[in-house]
């Protein structure tokens, strides 16, 4: 939930903000809509993972730290142009 939040509520700032600098509404959801996504997704992994290493019976900190950033990350890069994709057709 708290990644939900967080994203909404960054999505809620940069929408207009975005609208406002490059006047397209359409690179305005593509923006909005991925961080949305990109931050409740991270927010989930950061605690799944961890979770699962645990139930692995390996030390949950090796997927708390450089791994779980780096899903992260590629799941955000991902997210962004699939929704632009999806967005632009």
């Amino acid at each position: 939930m708290t990644g939900l939040l967080i994203g909404l509520i960054l999505a809620l700032i940069t929408a207009p903000i975005i609208w406002w600098r490059w006047g397209d509404p359409s690179i305005a959801v593509i923006v909005s809509l991925s961080l949305l996504t990109a931050c409740t997704i991270a927010a989930t992994i950061a605690v799944l993972l961890p979770w699962f290493f645990n139930k692995l019976s390996i030390d949950p900190a090796f997927g708390s730290g450089p791994l779980a950033t780096v899903i992260q990350d590629l799941l955000s890069l991902l997210i962004y142009f699939y929704i632009a994709i999806l967005i632009l057709r």
